[in-house]
């Protein structure tokens, strides 16, 4: 009777075991059910909106934790072919290139070679002053943090030259889109095949060719927050310097090997060119109505917007930002981590009123990289080819990011869009 009695008990236990197992994988289930459902409703919105956009092709992703939860392209990435936009089409990233000069910053002074406190004509071959503050020196905080008081003002086209490189020339059949052309190319041009090294001395040394006090705003160094590219540049240039590589080895050795991104390179020359998107340029941008192919460009200080990925690539990096947020990552320390989204601004650094929106990326700054109100760490990009966004929430260990071929205000709408479901699936 006693064995019955406990033969009846174990019966129970494990029929409660199974139930409460059914009941735990009916809920994984229901609950991945929801997420596909979820994700196929967004694939369904992103669809509608690259039909009504002018953008010829975009591609979106969303993270969590250590996962890539959503990764599609939309369009395509060659009208003429009508060549798919996938998750393997590489493209600009533009200004999200500047995370990367901020990373390599930081894993310098990590390494002892660099103080965020040290002055940069310590260290630079040529002496970058300040006209306005000759006698406060400009430090790598400044310069990371955006308060270096450069500004990207003096057009170098007006000594017909230019900071850039066209990589090849395109004709066009109608005589309409050809003087859209003419006109647009008119500064490319004139682009000359220089050092990002000579580039920035042209810009910033008083014996510079292109130096003029427009290159500096009246601020004190330190004081308010003035986004630069010019500054982003001087960062990598100390990266160089310090480290005694190119700063595309340097990335390359550091950043892009160790997180196998293997489809990312500053240079075109170095990707699969069957893999790369076309770059496109609005016939109007008040009134866009025509998509024109733009030749593609090389930027000669590249390293504040010339980045090229695709976005399984670049999710793999968001991935290790949200890891580094969190203690977890494998390219810096924890506490180099903290540095790195470290808010290091206020309210008296800026000269407006800033946004609250939970993804406005001028309300503060770690180091290069934009912190909002709510903690959201993000960067955007805009350039000829290229609308692009990153954005991670390191409490939820969420995130999401985009890029587009053609920049366009409708890529607003993707954006939120993406936002709007991650934050759905994610939060």
């Amino acid at each position: 009777m006693k064995k019955a009695i406990n033969f009846l008990f174990y019966l129970l236990i494990a029929q409660f075991i199974f139930s409460c197992t059914n009941s735990k994988n009916d809920s994984k289930n229901s609950q991945s059910l929801t997420i596909n459902n979820t994700l196929d409703s967004l694939s369904f919105e992103l669809n509608n909106l690259c039909k009504k956009s002018i953008i010829p092709g975009f591609a979106v992703a969303i993270i969590k934790n250590d996962k890539l939860l959503y990764y599609r392209g939309f369009g395509f990435s060659d009208l003429e072919s009508n060549k798919e936009f996938n998750s393997k089409t590489t493209n600009f990233i533009a200004s999200i290139s500047k995370t990367f000069i901020g990373l390599s910053v930081i894993k310098l002074v990590e390494d002892g070679k660099l103080n965020l406190e040290d002055e940069i004509n310590s260290i630079l071959p040529f002496d970058v002053t300040n006209p306005h503050f000759p006698n406060t020196p400009i430090t790598i905080k400044h310069l990371v943090t955006h308060t270096a008081g450069l500004q990207d003002e003096f057009d170098p086209e007006s000594v017909g030259e230019a900071d850039i490189i066209l990589l090849e020339n395109i004709e066009y059949e109608i005589d309409s889109i050809q003087n859209i052309m003419d006109e647009e190319l008119s500064y490319y041009r004139k682009g000359i095949d220089i050092t990002p090294e000579e580039t920035l001395y042209r810009y910033l040394s008083k014996n510079g060719k292109w130096y003029s006090k427009d290159n500096f705003d009246k601020h004190k160094p330190g004081t308010r927050y003035n986004y630069s590219n010019l500054g982003s540049e001087l960062a990598a240039l100390i990266v160089e310097i310090t480290s005694g590589m190119k700063f595309s080895e340097f990335t390359k050795q550091y950043i892009f090997n160790p997180l196998k991104m293997n489809n990312t390179d500053w240079f075109y020359e170095n990707l699969d060119s069957n893999s790369i998107s076309k770059i496109y340029f609005p016939n109007d941008w008040n009134n866009p109505k025509v998509a024109i192919e733009h030749p593609k460009y090389q930027y000669t200080a590249y390293a504040s917007g010339g980045l090229k990925s695709n976005i399984e690539d670049l999710a793999k990096y968001a991935i290790e930002m949200i890891k580094g947020s969190n203690g977890k990552g494998s390219l810096l320390t924890n506490e180099s981590y903290k540095l790195l989204f470290r808010p290091s601004l206020d309210s008296l650094n800026f000269d407006y009123e800033r946004s609250n929106s939970p993804l406005s990326d001028d309300y503060n700054v770690g180091i290069f990289w934009s912190v909002s109100s709510t903690g959201m760490v993000i960067h955007n990009g805009g350039s000829i080819g290229v609308y692009s966004f990153l954005y991670f929430d390191p409490k939820t260990m969420s995130g999401a990011l985009g890029f587009s071929n053609l920049p366009d205000s409708s890529f607003g709408r993707i954006r939120s869009t993406v936002y709007r479901y991650e934050r759905k699936i994610c939060q």
